[in-house]
């Protein structure tokens, strides 16, 4: 049963990216501030294999959401009637031209959605662990960063240099003082400014802006297409990643099994081994309870 898991674990991380309008379940505040950033996410040492990803972080008073838009326009069409029957003739045409860069999300670089200080004094993400919506609830503490006396300019805004540690990685952001708003992408927050960019010491994560916008901006807000937040699982952070990995080692066989991946094992296992997620202090972690997901 096994193979059989990793392949439908597999194509539950495969679905497919297409514009579709939908409308939000719940409205959490309005927003006044929304920022575009380009994600690329290198996939090898050598850097020669990349995924590049929109992100939007859409920033109210008190509440902000980080969400890939290439994820929700997937789950827009996988959530409509014929939603299933399109994906299902992507990966067919995928398979079919040998081709990667055709299948159904290939740049997805993430599909979680995440909530700063939602609820009040927490980060919550809401993700999909093939066919299970989950929730993971953090502390919302940010990182601990150091001010640093280089400069430059991104967008017209003066940045300033500011390096920390987190989980795993070593991270240098550039944030301004122009808009003092202490937030940024994915997880980052707590300099005296926007964080427009942001990558670890290898880039093998980077986070450039690419737009702000401030006015005709939908609210944060929970989507139709977000893991239904009333009945998402509650799950460890730790526990979430090892079991994102555990389905994610199936996926090379299955590509390569498809003609979409490299003919060579040992090329599918040198990618494996070097890509990591942002996160890297699962790999530490020794549970207790897999159901519970309480570490040591």
């Amino acid at each position: 049963m096994r193979p059989m898991f990793y392949s439908l674990f597999a194509l539950c991380f495969l679905m497919p990216a297409y514009a579709q309008t939908v409308d939000f379940i719940k409205e959490l505040e309005p927003a006044i501030l929304q920022c575009t950033y380009r994600c690329t996410m290198k996939l090898d040492t050598l850097g020669t294999d990349t995924k590049t990803d929109r992100m939007i972080l859409r920033i109210g008073k008190n509440i902000s959401q980080f969400y890939s838009y290439t994820a929700y326009r997937t789950d827009s069409i996988w959530k409509t009637p014929n939603g299933k029957r399109i994906w299902g003739n992507a990966m067919v045409r995928a398979i079919r031209s040998k081709n990667h860069a055709q299948m159904p999300n290939a740049n997805m670089v993430t599909n979680d959605y995440i909530y700063k200080n939602y609820p009040e004094g927490k980060l919550s993400t809401y993700a999909q662990l093939g066919v299970t919506s989950v929730q993971i609830e953090e502390d919302y503490t940010g990182q601990d960063w150091t001010l640093q006396d280089s400069t430059k300019t991104l967008l017209g805004y003066p940045c300033q240099l500011a390096t920390c540690s987190f989980r795993g990685r070593d991270y240098q952001a550039w944030f301004t003082s122009d808009i003092p708003i202490a937030n940024g992408p994915w997880k980052f927050k707590g300099l005296p400014g926007l964080i427009l960019e942001v990558y670890d010491t290898q880039r093998h994560y980077q986070f450039q802006i690419e737009g702000i916008e401030r006015t005709n901006i939908a609210p944060v807000c929970f989507y139709y297409t977000t893991p239904d937040p009333q009945n998402a699982e509650r799950i460890d952070r730790i526990r979430y990643l090892q079991l994102v990995t555990e389905g994610n080692a199936g996926i090379p066989t299955f590509l390569r099994e498809t003609g979409l991946g490299s003919k060579k094992p040992e090329d599918d296992q040198r990618q494996h081994i070097t890509h990591d997620y942002l996160e890297r202090d699962y790999h530490k972690n020794v549970y207790t309870s897999s159901s519970t997901g309480q570490h040591k």
